[in-house]
Protein backbone atom coordinates (compact mmCIF):
# COMPACT_ATOMS: atom_id res chain seq x y z
CA UNK A 1 0.00 0.00 0.00
CA UNK A 2 1.25 3.37 -1.07
CA UNK A 3 0.83 6.06 1.87
CA UNK A 4 -0.34 9.64 1.14
CA UNK A 5 1.63 11.90 2.55
CA UNK A 6 0.05 15.10 3.90
CA UNK A 7 2.34 17.90 3.94
CA UNK A 8 0.03 19.62 6.19
CA UNK A 9 0.00 17.03 8.57
CA UNK A 10 3.48 16.38 8.68
CA UNK A 11 4.68 19.44 9.62
CA UNK A 12 3.55 19.40 12.91
CA UNK A 13 4.88 16.36 13.21
CA UNK A 14 8.06 16.82 12.12
CA UNK A 15 8.42 20.24 14.56
CA UNK A 16 8.03 18.08 17.58
CA UNK A 17 10.63 15.77 15.85
CA UNK A 18 13.05 19.07 15.63
CA UNK A 19 11.87 20.20 19.43
CA UNK A 20 12.58 16.74 21.36
CA UNK A 21 16.27 16.95 19.31
CA UNK A 22 16.56 20.24 20.72
CA UNK A 23 15.91 19.00 24.11
CA UNK A 24 17.57 16.22 24.14
CA UNK A 25 20.88 18.15 22.74
CA UNK A 26 19.88 20.28 25.41
CA UNK A 27 19.76 17.36 28.19
CA UNK A 28 23.36 16.01 27.21
CA UNK A 29 24.86 19.32 27.17
CA UNK A 30 23.43 19.52 30.84
CA UNK A 31 24.66 16.18 31.41
CA UNK A 32 27.97 16.91 30.17
CA UNK A 33 28.15 20.19 32.27
CA UNK A 34 26.92 17.95 35.26
CA UNK A 35 29.46 15.10 34.67
CA UNK A 36 32.40 18.10 34.73
CA UNK A 37 30.97 19.88 37.62
CA UNK A 38 30.79 16.79 39.76
CA UNK A 39 34.45 16.12 38.99
CA UNK A 40 35.49 19.59 40.28
CA UNK A 41 32.93 18.86 43.26
CA UNK A 42 34.63 15.26 43.70
CA UNK A 43 38.28 17.37 43.49
CA UNK A 44 37.27 20.19 45.78
CA UNK A 45 35.58 17.16 48.39
CA UNK A 46 39.29 15.82 48.21
CA UNK A 47 41.15 18.60 48.59
CA UNK A 48 39.60 20.28 51.65
CA UNK A 49 39.18 16.24 52.85
CA UNK A 50 42.91 16.38 52.61
CA UNK A 51 43.39 20.27 54.27
CA UNK A 52 41.18 19.12 56.89
CA UNK A 53 43.61 15.72 57.48
CA UNK A 54 46.34 17.53 57.57
CA UNK A 55 45.30 20.11 60.08
CA UNK A 56 44.32 17.55 62.68
CA UNK A 57 47.57 15.40 62.11
CA UNK A 58 49.49 18.63 62.76
CA UNK A 59 47.42 18.98 65.77
CA UNK A 60 48.07 15.25 66.96
CA UNK A 61 51.72 16.34 66.19
CA UNK A 62 51.59 19.74 68.29
CA UNK A 63 49.58 17.62 71.61
CA UNK A 64 52.72 15.19 71.49
CA UNK A 65 55.53 17.70 71.53
CA UNK A 66 53.30 19.34 74.42
CA UNK A 67 53.67 16.13 76.13
CA UNK A 68 57.34 15.47 75.09
CA UNK A 69 58.29 18.70 76.24
CA UNK A 70 56.41 19.20 79.50
CA UNK A 71 58.04 15.36 80.17
CA UNK A 72 61.61 16.73 79.79
CA UNK A 73 61.01 19.78 81.77
CA UNK A 74 60.27 17.52 84.92
CA UNK A 75 63.34 15.03 84.17
CA UNK A 76 65.49 18.63 83.91
CA UNK A 77 63.99 19.40 87.13
CA UNK A 78 64.52 16.17 88.39
CA UNK A 79 68.57 16.69 87.98
CA UNK A 80 68.44 20.09 88.61
CA UNK A 81 67.64 18.67 92.01
CA UNK A 82 70.14 16.26 91.94
CA UNK A 83 72.55 18.44 90.98
CA UNK A 84 72.46 20.80 93.76
CA UNK A 85 72.16 17.91 96.10
CA UNK A 86 75.75 16.49 94.19
CA UNK A 87 77.24 19.72 94.63
CA UNK A 88 76.19 20.09 98.45
CA UNK A 89 77.74 17.15 98.84
CA UNK A 90 80.34 17.74 97.19
CA UNK A 91 81.22 21.25 99.28
CA UNK A 92 80.88 18.84 102.25
CA UNK A 93 83.82 16.76 101.80
CA UNK A 94 86.05 19.21 100.38
CA UNK A 95 85.97 21.86 103.12
CA UNK A 96 89.27 22.51 105.18
CA UNK A 97 88.76 20.30 107.73
CA UNK A 98 87.33 17.10 106.10
CA UNK A 99 90.39 17.50 103.67
CA UNK A 100 92.98 18.11 106.95
CA UNK A 101 90.99 15.21 109.09
CA UNK A 102 91.70 12.89 105.67
CA UNK A 103 95.07 14.44 105.46
CA UNK A 104 95.91 13.65 109.57
CA UNK A 105 94.04 9.76 109.56
CA UNK A 106 94.05 8.28 106.45
CA UNK A 107 97.48 9.85 105.05
CA UNK A 108 99.41 10.19 107.92
CA UNK A 109 100.01 13.75 107.20
CA UNK A 110 101.11 16.43 109.86
CA UNK A 111 101.36 19.95 109.99
CA UNK A 112 104.39 21.62 109.86
CA UNK A 113 105.82 23.56 112.91
CA UNK A 114 108.10 26.86 113.59
CA UNK A 115 111.03 24.48 114.33
CA UNK A 116 110.64 22.21 110.72
CA UNK A 117 110.43 25.93 108.96
CA UNK A 118 113.76 27.12 106.96
CA UNK A 119 114.22 29.80 105.75
CA UNK A 120 116.83 30.64 102.99
CA UNK A 121 118.15 33.48 102.18
CA UNK A 122 119.76 34.34 98.19
CA UNK A 123 122.51 36.88 98.13
CA UNK A 124 122.85 38.56 94.95
CA UNK A 125 120.20 39.21 92.39
CA UNK A 126 118.74 36.85 90.13
CA UNK A 127 118.81 39.00 86.56
CA UNK A 128 118.45 38.13 83.43
CA UNK A 129 120.18 39.69 80.49
CA UNK A 130 119.59 39.61 76.80
CA UNK A 131 122.28 39.98 74.70
CA UNK A 132 121.89 41.14 71.64
CA UNK A 133 122.82 38.92 68.26
CA UNK A 134 125.30 40.53 66.08
CA UNK A 135 123.52 39.38 63.13
CA UNK A 136 121.39 41.58 61.54
CA UNK A 137 121.10 41.09 57.93
CA UNK A 138 117.42 41.27 56.25
CA UNK A 139 116.74 37.33 56.73
CA UNK A 140 117.41 37.71 60.56
CA UNK A 141 115.12 41.15 60.82
CA UNK A 142 112.33 38.87 58.29
CA UNK A 143 112.61 36.29 60.86
CA UNK A 144 112.34 37.74 63.80
CA UNK A 145 109.36 39.95 62.55
CA UNK A 146 108.21 36.82 61.14
CA UNK A 147 108.35 35.11 64.68
CA UNK A 148 106.78 38.32 66.69
CA UNK A 149 103.90 38.54 64.26
CA UNK A 150 102.93 34.95 64.80
CA UNK A 151 103.26 35.58 68.92
CA UNK A 152 100.79 38.72 68.64
CA UNK A 153 98.36 36.40 66.54
CA UNK A 154 99.02 33.83 69.33
CA UNK A 155 100.26 30.81 67.49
Amino acid sequence: MAKNHNLAFDLPAQEEIREERNIRHKFNALAAMDKKWMGFSIAALLIVLALLASMIFGKVEISGLYTERAELEAQLTQLQNENVSLQSELAQKTNMTKVEEYAENSLGLQKLDKSQIEYIEVETRSVAEIMKDDESNVFVKIKRWFVSAMEYIGL
